[in-house]
């Protein structure tokens, strides 16, 4: 199972979430990266890839985009 670790901004930003449904959704996603690591897509901008390196990927859970890294060897 991947060990997940998360970025201060992460922190800031989920305290916007009000809505007992993206809060349930968040959760979801949370327990796939855990199980999948490899479930998100790849499909990154450029910008995030220069800053965060090749293995970056996205999730979608609008308003928000939950953006991790994923290593195939390790996770």
């Amino acid at each position: 199972m991947a060990r997940l670790v998360f970025a201060e901004s992460y922190f800031d930003s989920i305290v916007e979430i009000t809505s007992a449904k993206l809060q349930n959704r968040l959760e979801h996603l949370l327990e796939l990266m855990e199980e999948i690591p490899t479930f998100g897509s790849r499909k990154v901008r450029d910008s995030l890839k220069d800053e965060l390196g090749p293995n970056c990927m996205t999730a979608d859970l609008s308003p928000f985009e939950l953006v991790f890294e994923c290593d195939a060897e390790t996770d």
